[in-house]
C-alpha cells in the first residue's frame, strides 16, 4: 500500500511539476487558463489513483486522457501507439515484411482473398479462396484479420508455417513460407482500352506513387495511347510530396500545385510544378473521383481542374484537405497533429468543415457565396468550402434491395466453388444464364436466402458483374479483377465516351462553363 501511495505521489508531483513548467511557458501567451486546467487535470489524476474502486494502470489512464483531448480537435489529430505507428509506416512507405496475401473473413473463416503477384505466397501456389485453418500449428478459429496480420507479418527471412483448407482437397495443405519485403503497388493496374485511350489506376500516394505512375504512363503511350483516364476513386491519399509530384507530371513548370496555410509560419508553403510533361500538356485527360477520394487525391484533382488540365468525372470528393505532422514521443508512440489546410491554385480550401456535434462532415461545396475561378482561358466558376466538385457528375448505380442484403462472401464463395469445378475457365468468362441459374440455386440452398423471382431478376446485372469479378480474380488475381471490373464500370464507360471523339484537351473541355 505504501508503495502504491508513493507511486501516486510521484505521478502527481510530476504532473504538478509539468503543469507548473508548461504554465510558465504558456502563461505569457494564453494567460493563467492553461495553468489552471493543468492543475485541475493533475488533481483529477490524484483523486482517481487514490480513491477509485479498482487499481488503475496510470499509463493507460493518461494515454486515454490524451486520446480524449486530441479527439476533441478533428478526426485526423491522433495519439499513435506501436501498432498504429507501424500501420502508418506501411501506408506511407508502401512495404512491409510478410508473405504477400490479401486476407479477409469469409463465411466466418480466415480466407486468402488473393495472393500478391511475385510474393512468397504467390510463388508457393496459394490461391484466392484458400482458408487459413492453422498458423504455426494453432487453429485460426475466431481469428480477426488484425490477429492474423500480427503473426503473418514479420522480419524478412523468417519463416511461418500454415495449414490451408482448399475446396476439393480433403486434408490441410501444409505451407512453409519465408517472409520477404512486400511492396504494395501504388499502381495496381494499367491498360490500353480502345481508340488510343489508356487507363491507369493510382490506389494511394505512398513514396513510390510518382515513380510507378510515371512508368505506367510511359508504357501506355509507348503502346499507342494518346488519351488517358487516371482513376483516383477511393484513393485515400498519403504523402503530400507525392501528391505534388504526381500533379507535376501533368503541368508545365512554374504553376502552383497547392498551398498550405496554418497558424505557425513553418506551415505556410507554396508548391510549384518544376518538370515539363514528357508527353506534352495538351493530351486529353480524364480524372475519375468519388466520395472516397481524399487528401493527396484532392490535391491532384483540384490542381488539374483549376489549371483546366483535365476533366474531372465522378462524384464530389471527401474533403480531407489538411496536413498532419507526426511528432515522436518515444520509440513506440507519437502524436499526429493537424497543422495546416490545403488550398488549390485558385484559392479553394480543400478541407470540408468537421461538425463535431453531429460527427458528420457537412456538404459545403454548394456554398455559392464562396466563388473562385479556374486559371486557364475558360476562367470557369468553381466553388470553395471543401472537396472537389466534378465537372461531369456520374453516380454509382444503386443496389437493389436483394443485393443490399448480401455480403461479398456470397459472390466470393460461389466463385471459389465454381472455378474449382470448372478447371477449363479462361479470362473471357461471362456470367450467362446458366451461371446465373447456378447462383440462384446457391443462394437458396447453400446461403438459405429468401427472395422472390422478381427480386432476383431485378438484380441480375449486379450479380453478373460481381460473379465475373470474383471468377476473374480467382483465375488471374488482381489483374483479372480489374479487367472484369472495367468492362461494367459506369465511370470508365462515361470517361471513354467523353474521350473517344476528341483529339485534344481543348476539345475535351469544350462546352464547360
Amino acid at each position: 500500500m505504501k508503495r502504491r501511495v508513493a507511486l501516486v505521489t510521484t505521478l502527481v508531483v510530476l504532473s504538478l511539476g509539468l503543469g507548473g513548467l508548461f504554465g510558465k511557458l504558456w502563461a505569457q501567451k494564453t494567460g493563467s487558463g492553461l495553468l489552471q486546467s493543468l492543475q485541475t487535470f493533475s488533481r483529477v489524476v490524484d483523486i482517481v489513483m487514490s480513491t477509485y474502486v479498482r487499481r488503475i494502470d496510470p499509463d493507460k489512464m493518461i494515454r486515454s486522457g490524451i486520446r480524449g483531448m486530441l479527439g476533441s480537435l478533428d478526426p485526423h489529430t491522433e495519439f499513435l501507439e506501436e501498432r498504429e505507428l507501424k500501420e502508418l509506416r506501411v501506408m506511407t512507405e508502401g512495404q512491409f515484411g510478410g508473405i504477400g496475401i490479401h486476407i479477409g473473413i469469409m463465411d466466418q473463416r480466415l480466407t486468402v482473398i488473393a495472393p500478391i503477384e511475385g510474393t512468397p505466397a504467390d510463388r508457393a501456389g496459394m490461391r484466392g479462396g484458400d482458408r487459413i485453418a492453422e498458423i504455426e500449428g494453432k487453429s485460426t478459429e475466431n481469428y480477426t484479420t488484425d490477429d492474423a496480420i500480427k503473426v503473418l507479418r514479420g522480419e524478412p527471412g523468417s519463416k511461418v508455417k500454415l495449414g490451408i483448407a482448399r475446396p476439393g482437397v480433403r486434408d490441410l495443405i501444409p505451407f512453409e513460407l519465408t517472409r520477404a519485403i512486400i511492396n504494395i503497388k501504388a499502381v495496381p493496374y494499367a491498360a490500353l482500352l480502345e481508340d488510343g485511350i489508356g487507363f491507369v489506376r493510382l490506389a494511394d500516394f505512398s513514396k513510390t506513387a510518382t515513380r510507378e505512375l510515371s512508368h505506367a504512363i510511359d508504357s501506355l503511350f509507348d503502346a499507342g495511347a494518346t488519351k488517358l483516364i487516371l482513376d483516383l476513386r477511393s484513393n485515400g491519399g498519403g504523402l503530400l510530396g507525392e501528391g505534388r509530384d504526381v500533379t507535376d507530371l501533368f503541368l508545365p513548370p512554374g504553376e502552383v500545385i497547392v498551398r498550405t496555410r496554418g497558424r505557425i509560419p513553418d506551415s505556410r508553403h507554396e508548391y510549384l510544378s518544376e518538370t515539363p510533361d514528357v508527353h506534352g500538356d495538351g493530351f486529353p485527360l480524364v480524372v475519375l473521383v468519388d466520395r472516397a477520394s481524399a487528401s493527396a487525391a484532392e490535391i491532384v484533382s483540384g490542381a488539374l481542374q483549376d489549371w483546366e488540365r483535365a476533366l474531372i468525372v465522378g462524384d464530389t470528393t471527401y474533403g480531407k484537405g489538411s496536413v498532419q505532422t507526426v511528432h515522436p514521443l518515444g520509440p513506440e508512440i507519437a502524436v499526429k497533429v493537424t497543422t495546416a489546410f490545403w488550398y488549390t491554385p485558385s484559392g479553394r480550401c480543400i478541407n470540408r468543415p468537421y461538425d463535431k456535434e453531429s460527427a458528420v462532415i457537412p456538404d459545403s461545396t454548394q456554398d455559392t457565396t464562396r466563388v473562385f475561378y479556374t486559371l486557364g482561358k475558360l476562367h470557369r466558376t468553381v466553388y470553395g468550402g471543401g472537396g472537389i466538385v466534378p465537372d461531369v457528375y456520374v453516380a454509382y448505380a444503386r443496389l437493389t434491395p436483394l443485393a443490399a442484403r448480401m455480403t461479398r462472401d456470397a459472390f466470393f464463395d460461389f466463385a471459389v466453388d465454381y472455378t474449382s469445378s470448372h478447371p477449363g475457365l479462361t479470362a473471357d468468362f461471362r456470367a450467362d444464364k446458366a451461371v446465373l441459374g447456378q447462383f440462384h440455386d446457391y443462394l437458396m440452398t447453400t446461403r438459405k436466402l429468401e427472395f422472390t423471382e422478381a427480386e432476383f431478376d431485378s438484380s441480375q446485372s449486379i450479380f453478373e458483374r460481381e460473379i465475373e469479378r470474383e471468377v476473374a480474380a480467382k483465375l488471374l488475381g488482381m489483374r483479372g479483377d480489374y479487367q472484369a471490373r472495367i468492362r461494367r464500370d459506369e465511370h470508365v464507360r462515361r470517361a471513354t465516351e467523353l474521350l473517344r471523339p476528341v483529339q485534344s484537351l481543348d476539345e475535351l473541355l469544350k462546352g464547360l462553363k
